[in-house]
């Protein structure tokens, strides 16, 4: 508890502001630890922001975090937004990408690890017993689970790594993240089948900012 408030005192001062949307999922409860979530926002809705509530009550906990990205440009991108939002003198947590060192003998799991699925998955099959303190999976753009055409190896990837990662952590909680997930109910029920759990499905369409809207329409 402790914890917990010294890190959202931390948080206030800087945001002190909490967006309608981040209200709606709050009120859901998707936050508690023993729930997973399926987080679907538009993009610059702040799902980052959004996740960080849940990634505090596991780190107050004093489990690990595993952040999945897809991209090496958005895993950069997160590691620095998270320890902005992480500081080591408020929590003593650590936010680290430095996947190579994940796969000497003994390795240990910074309290944030940020990776990309195919990272996690090869860690799944080399160190696997390094992920035994974790206590989220947080997954962005999570839509990279449907095999569409074009993409099929990463979508394999990627699924193979959140069973791993269940297997390996079955009571660690998941929270999936997109701006483009459509079935969010049916992905809900999915992830509380696989864990044995319940799973929140929060699907907000509101945006901070206005969007226009237009039609082309070609003579030919």
């Amino acid at each position: 508890k402790e914890s917990w408030n010294k890190w959202l005192r931390s948080r206030a001062k800087l945001v002190p502001f909490v967006w309608p949307n981040h209200r709606e999922a709050i009120a859901k409860g998707f936050y508690e630890t023993g729930v997973s979530s399926v987080v679907v926002l538009p993009t610059g809705a702040g799902k980052t922001t959004v996740s960080s509530l849940k990634i505090a009550g596991i780190l107050a906990g004093g489990k690990k975090v595993v952040f999945l990205a897809p991209t090496h440009a958005l895993v950069d991108q997160l590691t620095v937004d998270l320890q902005e939002m992480f500081p080591a003198d408020v929590m003593g947590s650590v936010v680290s990408s430095d996947f190579d060192l994940l796969l000497l003998d003994n390795a240990q799991l910074r309290d944030i690890e940020v990776m990309t699925p195919e990272r996690c998955l090869a860690m799944l099959s080399f160190a696997p017993v390094a992920l035994k303190d974790v206590g989220l999976l947080v997954f962005d753009e999570c839509h990279l689970l449907s095999p569409e055409i074009g993409r099929i190896r990463r979508a394999l990837d990627a699924m193979l790594c959140v069973l791993g990662f269940n297997h390996v952590a079955p009571k660690a909680d998941m929270l999936l993240l997109s701006a483009m997930l459509k079935n969010v109910d049916e992905m809900s029920e999915w992830v509380a089948a696989l864990t044995g759990r319940p799973c929140v499905a929060v699907d907000l369409p509101w945006k901070p900012s206005r969007q226009a809207r237009g039609v082309i329409i070609y003579d030919n």
